[in-house]
């Protein structure tokens, strides 16, 4: 099973601050809210279910697709299915469509090719599968000494077209944002926090 080493199921209490702080006006939730079909959608590393449950109200079936156990939050009303990305454990053609937001696509760091050959498989044709990453060219993204952000010229030869969303951080408190930042950059995001850190989102939409 493929698992991207990630923080949060070691660390919640940081991961809650990131998930409080990051996109904290849901523009990227109310953009996927406005472009996902209305029937059966997969969450493909749904990490705790935080943006399934925000789509949940004007689908069908919104299921949670996570490989980390720690992650899983079963308190939260959503159909819960352990797997991964590159053997989807669904038959062809069983989702309407089919969203991953920052989870397993990332070109460069894993060949994305069987996990997104194995969405293509389980997305009816024509459905939407959208993939959110950083888009770069944004204070968040330059707190890094290296490069994070997507490959936009990759997800545009698989036929994606991509869409910016132009959102922030937003911390409750400058001691959170130089946890979280730090958490991620070092001394650079701990020297370049604020309580607002400007982030520039990709919304990479295609069809099956």
């Amino acid at each position: 099973m493929a698992v991207i080493p990630f923080y949060g199921a070691d660390d919640p209490e940081l991961f809650a601050i990131e998930r409080t702080a990051m996109d904290r006006r849901g523009r990227v939730v109310a953009w996927l809210d406005a472009v996902l079909p209305s029937g059966m959608v997969l969450d493909v590393g749904a990490g705790d279910g935080f943006t399934a449950c925000r789509l949940t109200d004007r689908r069908r079936t919104v299921v949670a697709l996570e490989p980390a156990a720690g992650m899983v939050r079963p308190d939260r009303p959503l159909p819960w299915v352990r797997g991964d990305a590159e053997s989807l454990p669904f038959a062809d053609d069983s989702f309407d469509g089919a969203y991953a937001t920052w989870a397993y696509f990332f070109p460069g760091f894993i060949d994305v090719g069987p996990g997104l050959a194995e969405v293509r498989r389980v997305v009816r044709p024509g459905g939407a599968i959208v993939v959110v990453d950083n888009l770069g060219d944004d204070e968040f993204t330059a707190l890094a000494d290296r490069p994070i952000a997507a490959d936009v010229d990759f997800w545009a030869g698989e036929g994606f077209e991509v869409v910016r969303i132009d959102t922030t951080f937003e911390f409750e408190s400058l001691a959170d944002a130089q946890r979280l930042l730090g958490h991620f950059f070092g001394e650079r995001g701990v020297s370049g926090a604020g309580l607002v850190v400007g982030y520039r989102v990709g919304a990479f939409i295609g069809r099956a």
